[in-house]
């Protein structure tokens, strides 16, 4: 754990170890300290230095602290202040131990193990929760503030140590009247930006495509838009057929493939209209797996993965890249709030000389969830050496074939036939 600016004061916060590091900000875990003994633990982000000395980035810190200000919901993490101390300014935002989504899947794929579906279920619900609550919010004159968040990819996504999921990170979301978001600027990670946003169309479906994506990646364990460079995941994103999670996971009822291939329509008009309403169907194909998961499974199950041992025999998977992985989401992004015992995973700039660290959550794994959860949860996916295997066996024969007949065969068509 990275452990810089230890008993650092900054106002009424007194600064430890930093929980990452961006290109805008550095997040630290605080105290925050008042009368009569009042002690409040909080992520404090502060923005960089150079980064204070630009008005537009500034006044784009400013925009998120005051938006995510607003929103009370137990499924967004919560913005307590806004302040300056000399020369630095910082947002104190609710600390939420625990992992990212990103940094479970990265887990999952190494160890080779499949989440369960009702886990699955449980998490998305909960997101739709928030995404609903964030799209709907009015302002205290009853006037819908319209509010995008423009970023909903797993690094943005954590899962608390109570088992309650956060959607976090509002800095780059849109809302009518506070004017951050400018005109035909495109933010967010690629793998999980909806189509039309290519285009300069943006409401709040866009969303739902992200979350559509990540639905697709929890039921397969595999990433849907990432290739190896942007323009690259640009044409996955447009043009790869999107198959049916069932395709990889035979568990999967044809109820569940709708909800999320109607999530990954192309056409904003023939995707979910709203969080609500796929909320409402994720909660009715929940009822054929049994009672809901609660929160208390949801994070044993969590702590369960995460302690999983990694294989030894490679060590590209001791570091969480197993076939891709470890770029779902692409770099984590660091502007936010974390939990503790992450600070590389966290890195979306990691640092110098450093290895991500794999977090530790809870102590010894319960073997109960898996039991209850069903099959799917001991099931492991396929071996990524075995993947790895097959494609390296794939470019051997493409290879041949080039030779004799002088064709050529480009590293896309690879990577498509792969992931198809």
């Amino acid at each position: 754990m990275v452990m810089n600016a230890s008993g650092e004061v900054l106002g009424q916060y007194t600064l430890y170890e930093r929980l990452g590091r961006g290109g805008m900000a550095t997040v630290n875990r605080a105290e925050m300290r008042g009368l009569a003994g009042f002690r409040k633990r909080v992520a404090l982000k502060r923005l960089h230095p150079h980064i204070a000395k630009d008005p537009s980035m500034l006044q784009s810190f400013v925009h998120e602290a005051r938006l995510a200000s607003y929103l009370h919901h137990p499924n967004i993490a919560q913005t307590y202040d806004l302040g300056r101390a000399g020369d630095s300014y910082f947002i104190a935002m609710e600390y939420v131990p625990g992992p990212t989504l990103a940094q479970l899947l990265r887990r999952t794929a190494a160890a080779a193990v499949s989440v369960p579906i009702p886990i699955a279920l449980a998490i998305l619900s909960q997101l739709c929760d928030a995404l609903d609550y964030a799209h709907n919010f009015c302002d205290e004159n009853g006037k819908p503030l319209g509010i995008i968040h423009r970023d909903v990819s797993p690094s943005n996504i954590m899962i608390s140590s109570t088992g309650i999921v956060k959607l976090i990170d509002f800095g780059i979301a849109k809302a009518a009247g506070f004017g951050a978001a400018e005109a035909g600027v495109i933010k967010g990670k690629l793998s999980y930006m909806a189509p039309e946003y290519l285009e300069g169309q943006l409401d709040l479906r866009a969303d739902l495509f992200g979350l559509g994506v990540i639905a697709h990646e929890l039921l397969t364990g595999r990433s849907l838009f990432h290739a190896s460079n942007d323009s690259d995941t640009l044409l996955l994103l447009r043009a790869l057929p999107i198959q049916p999670p069932s395709r990889w996971n035979p568990d999967i009822p044809g109820d569940l493939d709708d909800i999320v291939l109607t999530a990954l329509q192309r056409t904003p008009e023939l995707r979910w209209q709203s969080a609500a309403a796929m909320g409402t169907a994720i909660r009715n194909v929940m009822g054929a797996f049994g009672p809901p998961v609660t929160n208390q499974q949801l994070i044993e199950w969590v702590e369960w993965a995460i302690q999983q041992r990694l294989p030894k025999a490679d060590p590209h998977l001791a570091r969480g890249s197993a076939h891709g992985i470890d770029a779902i989401g692409g770099p984590p992004c660091l502007a936010t709030g974390s939990g503790v015992d992450l600070a590389h995973e966290l890195g979306g700039v990691p640092e110098p000389s450093s290895e991500p660290h794999e977090p530790s959550v809870g102590s010894d794994a319960p073997t109960r969830p898996i039991a209850k959860l069903g099959k799917a949860a001991a099931r492991p996916s396929a071996a990524p050496g075995a993947r790895r295997a097959w494609l390296l066996l794939l470019v051997m024969l493409a290879l041949g074939v080039a030779a004799r007949d002088q064709l050529v065969v480009t590293g896309h068509q690879l990577y498509a036939w792969y992931t198809g």
